[in-house]
């Protein structure tokens, strides 16, 4: 009877361990990268087409929907977006009309194509805002 235990703990320990690792795993290929405001303003003046997310990471609607955001960039695939702390960067509000956190624009030859400013509630809905700008291309 020992053993029996013994060995439903080791397996349920394995099962645990091999659980974590994938999780881990998962969720860092679906981070979104931070960039510094030289290398965004360097994908603005070369007229890129990508997201930028700007966020705080004292801001309480930025930590709840973050991870609705990377959910739907993973489902989504998207490729071409970048991150950056506005907080670090307290400059950029002003010379990027970030009017709060969190901000989510679309760039596309210099300009912001579009913008939305507060965190949306659901992953369909950043899905859908990526669907709506062409990000699923």
């Amino acid at each position: 009877m020992k053993k029996l235990f013994l060995i439903i703990f080791i397996v349920g320990i394995c099962l645990s361990i091999g659980i974590y690792l994938w999780q881990s795993r998962t969720f860092k290929t679906a981070q979104i990268p931070d960039v510094p405001p030289n290398q965004l303003q360097q994908m603005i003046d070369n007229g890129e087409s990508f997201y930028v997310y700007f966020y705080s990471p004292t801001c309480e609607e930025c930590i709840k929907s973050e991870p609705k955001l990377i959910q739907a960039v993973k489902e989504l695939t998207i490729k071409n977006i970048v991150k950056v702390d506005v907080q670090k960067f307290e400059y950029l509000r002003k010379d990027l009309q970030i009017q709060g956190t969190p901000t989510l624009y679309v760039y596309s030859n210099h300009n912001i194509i579009k913008g939305i400013t507060g965190g949306l509630k659901t992953v369909e809905e950043y899905k859908d805002f990526f669907r709506e700008t062409g990000g699923t291309s």
